[in-house]
């Protein structure tokens, strides 16, 4: 037996059954009555038995037919779906990103960034928070699709893409003795570390943050007074608005201002800045929709270093 069953024979069947005869059912689909008998004569002779009996006219189904047209219903109505569902993959393909994002960025840049893609239907973001050591192992073990974070670490399978400078300021509360040994012995909304000497200073806990500001103390001549670590900049920042200590904080405290806090640029010879960056692996293949996510976290935070080639000579930390 021919297996050989069109979904066109199950649509001239289904158009008969409806119009009650083959004149009628040829009209509605526009062929020809000849061309629409001998289909259905050829599927008989492929099937070996009669799908109509005819009699005094009329094409009566037969028990076969009867079964082809409600199983064959069946199939046009899955064949339908079919082609929807391949249709709405066509035209709104998912790219998946997986985003690692160091904890004390979070609340900084996460909630613009996700408020900014939320109506692109095309991207499946996923957040994966942690220390930027162990994100970098992770994009390294191509387990995440890129990072944003600052740039540190230099390693041959990291490719960078500068973001924004992030400028980083010395927080002082106002009624502390430090702001008269900075007025007394510097520029103007300058701050020299060596001049702070014993001073109480708030830190993080973040390796990465440490090694930032190591190389301005160990300039200014002596280990700071750590009187608290904290896990976040927020805490860090919300300890120098009760007065307790000095901090070096991130240039969005110093824009913002607070009533309680005096913010000054640290004079150093070394970078008193860190990019942050669009961190890629070497073999990460970059599709138009991964291209256009970058360009749109460069539009989000980007300023005017954000079209200048990265400088990888500033990673002076090797993982």
């Amino acid at each position: 037996m021919s297996r050989d069953i069109e979904l066109k024979t199950v649509e001239i069947m289904l158009a008969i059954e409806q119009e009650g005869s083959f004149s009628k059912a040829a009209k509605i689909l526009y062929i020809s009555q000849p061309a629409l008998t001998q289909h259905i004569k050829r599927i008989e002779s492929a099937l070996s038995f009669p799908l109509y009996n005819r009699e005094n006219g009329k094409c009566i189904p037969t028990k076969a037919a009867k079964i082809l047209l409600k199983e064959g219903k069946s199939l046009l109505e899955q064949y339908d779906s079919m082609l929807k569902k391949m249709e709405n993959a066509a035209n709104s393909e998912i790219t998946d990103i997986q985003l690692g994002w160091p904890t004390g960025y979070t609340v900084q840049y996460l909630n613009s960034l996700m408020s900014n893609i939320s109506h692109l239907k095309s991207l499946n973001v996923q957040v994966t928070g942690n220390t930027v050591e162990s994100l970098i192992q992770l994009l390294l073990q191509k387990k995440i699709t890129l990072l944003l974070l600052p740039a540190l670490y230099s390693h041959p399978d990291l490719v960078y893409t500068t973001i924004r400078r992030e400028e980083f300021y010395l927080a002082v509360p106002k009624n502390h003795v430090a702001n008269t040994l900075i007025s007394q012995n510097g520029p103007i909304d300058y701050a020299d570390l060596s001049n702070l000497k014993d001073m109480p200073f708030i830190s993080l806990y973040a390796n990465a943050y440490k090694k930032f500001i190591d190389p301005l103390f160990h300039e200014a001549g002596y280990k700071p007074n750590i009187i608290f670590n904290c896990t976040n900049w927020n805490s860090s920042h919300s300890l120098v608005e009760d007065g307790l200590g000095l901090s070096i904080v991130p240039y969005w405290f110093a824009e913002k201002g607070h009533e309680k806090i005096n913010y000054y640029h640290i004079q150093s010879k070394h970078r008193t800045y860190r990019i942050f960056a669009c961190v890629l692996h070497r073999n990460q293949v970059v599709s138009p929709e991964l291209r256009s996510f970058i360009d749109l976290i460069k539009n989000i935070y980007g300023d005017q270093y954000a079209q200048v080639p990265f400088d990888y000579s500033i990673l002076s930390q090797k993982l």
